[in-house]
């Protein structure tokens, strides 16, 4: 089986994105197999065609395209900033698609791959609004976007900090449930 790689679209260290990923990983089947890329893995500098060439950058983004190629699905959490993905995350997308124009043996690892959208904000919408546009820039690179996506509204207090836990109530986790089983479901239809 290939692994699922979850990425964080936020560098903050407290992130409530990248803690629902946590939490997500931990309500998939045990024997899955899971590729996580933290921001502190990447240091890629704002997109510029004038530096696809450099070794350095054409080195880190090769690795991190191998990562994305390798997915058997990407779950991809993003914070909302001004009704938009955050730009790292952007930034990410932009150099990882980038590399299929550059080399020719490479390919376009967005391509067919299922994609599942989540985000966890501090505001009502739950970010829904950024996840818009999100799934607009991958669906170009063509992947195949789930159609439901998990929204955190209010994420502040949906944290407990006293156990390092989303407290959410048996109705939103029933949901988180029902649509991982349906994300898993659509990885294992794709091609190995």
């Amino acid at each position: 089986m290939k692994p699922l790689l979850l990425c964080s679209g936020s560098q903050r260290r407290e992130s409530f994105n990248t803690r629902l990923l946590q939490h997500i990983r931990t309500r998939m089947p045990p024997d899955s197999t899971v590729d996580e890329i933290g921001a502190t893995e990447v240091d890629l500098p704002l997109f510029n065609q004038d530096r696809e060439d450099e070794p350095l950058v054409v080195g880190q983004v090769l690795d991190l395209h191998q990562r994305f190629t390798r997915a058997g699905g990407i779950v991809i959490a993003s914070p909302e900033y001004n009704c938009l993905p955050s730009p790292y995350l952007k930034n990410l997308i932009d150099w990882v698609s980038r590399l299929a124009f550059l080399l020719p043996e490479v390919s376009q690892p967005f391509r067919g791959k299922p994609v599942l959208l989540c985000t966890a904000t501090t505001g009502w919408s739950g970010g829904a609004v950024g996840l818009n546009t999100l799934r607009t820039l991958l669906a170009y690179l063509g992947a195949d976007v789930m159609g439901e996506q998990i929204c955190v509204p209010y994420a502040r207090e949906a944290w407990n900090d006293s156990d390092a836990t989303y407290d959410f109530d048996p109705v939103f986790q029933q949901h988180i449930d029902r649509v991982m089983t349906r994300f898993l479901a659509m990885t294992q239809e794709i091609p190995a």
